[in-house]
């Protein structure tokens, strides 16, 4: 299993609740998890993309840092760990993100990749003076945005006619070191999404779900990318709660639902679309994680939660999205306690 944790370039914490729990977004703090995530062997930090609000879509004074320059920032300071940004097509550029993700990747030594967003908060384009379109037309330009880059990264002349983006004889020196290209991490729960990331994606990435509906979409994802001679790894987020007992993991568990910030998860259900990642949330605690974490179930006692990492192994899942309360504090303890034993 391969094990990924979420940068914190977005302030205000991973959980819609009155809790304590890490909010600082500094570049400090980020230079401390990064360093650790990589002494403890995770393979790969993932840094959201927002340009309004925090990762839950509620508002912050500490705002958001832009993930493209912090990982260029942070990468001299790590030799292993891989660099993951989030990028939305409305607001960067194919050709602005071949170039910016080419120069990363040969400063990483081959590290860097993507995470594209097709889109769900419309409040945030529109305050930004960028058009909204529906949903199947965002996947149907994300299909193209990722046709151009992978053109751009892997042709020494490249022309395209698209909808959404044209380019003739179209030039980029240097590539990125990693052949053919930075692998492109994916979500998405339609089937737009899911044909996407069969036709043009390396990791289906999900979100928090239980194990019959996590089975159902890399069914799904596997035989589309099967039609098209191609095979994808697979990759779930989760908020873990790992402790000594069953006991004391879900007392805190549900002392978190208790302090659920209602009005912060209001907003942010008004925010997104029910045909989209977040259509099987239903429950209140669905919503309090960031991306539905607690409905993976990596929740109990130490023995418990490497049970249940075994079981998403069986399913087919190749990587776990990771999140904590304390990243600094629960992520050695996550690996002496967790990851050693699986």
């Amino acid at each position: 299993m391969n094990y990924i944790i979420w940068g914190a370039n977005l302030s205000g914490g991973f959980l819609r609740a009155d809790v304590e729990q890490e909010r600082d977004n500094s570049f400090t703090y980020n230079q401390k998890l990064v360093e650790l995530a990589e002494k403890k062997g995770i393979n790969a930090i993932l840094y959201a993309t927002r340009y309004l609000g925090a990762i839950g879509g509620s508002e912050s004074e500490q705002g958001q840092l832009d993930p493209l320059t912090l990982m260029a920032a942070l990468i001299p300071s790590t030799q292993n760990i891989h660099f993951i940004s989030a990028v939305l097509p409305g607001f960067i550029s194919p050709v602005t993100l071949a170039k910016m993700g080419a120069t990363l990747d040969i400063i990483s030594n081959g590290r860097f990749h993507i995470n594209l967003v097709s889109g769900w908060f419309k409040e945030e384009q529109e305050i930004f003076g960028i058009e909204w379109i529906d949903h199947k037309e965002r996947y149907a330009r994300s299909k193209e945005y990722l046709e151009v880059l992978k053109g751009l990264w892997t042709q020494e002349s490249f022309s395209y006619k698209g909808n959404y983006y044209q380019l003739k004889d179209a030039h980029l020196s240097p590539k990125p070191v990693q052949k053919p290209y930075p692998a492109i991490y994916q979500g998405g729960n339609s089937l737009p999404a899911q044909t996407m990331a069969a036709e043009h994606s390396d990791i289906y990435f999900m979100n928090g779900a239980l194990k019959e509906e996590l089975y159902q979409q890399i069914t799904v994802v596997k035989e589309l990318a099967k039609k098209q001679g191609r095979e994808l790894t697979y990759a779930v987020n989760a908020f873990v709660i790992a402790r000594q007992t069953e006991k004391e993991a879900y007392e805190e568990y549900q002392w978190i639902l208790d302090r659920a910030d209602e009005v912060a998860i209001k907003k942010f259900q008004e925010r997104t679309e029910s045909q989209g990642m977040w259509k099987n949330a239903k429950e209140l605690g669905d919503f309090v994680a960031n991306n539905e974490g607690f409905r993976t179930g990596l929740i109990g006692s130490y023995e418990t939660v490497t049970k249940k990492i075994n079981e998403l192994k069986l399913l087919g899942v190749d990587h776990v999205l990771l999140t904590f309360r304390k990243p600094l504090e629960e992520l050695p303890i996550f690996f002496e306690k967790v990851v050693r034993k699986i």
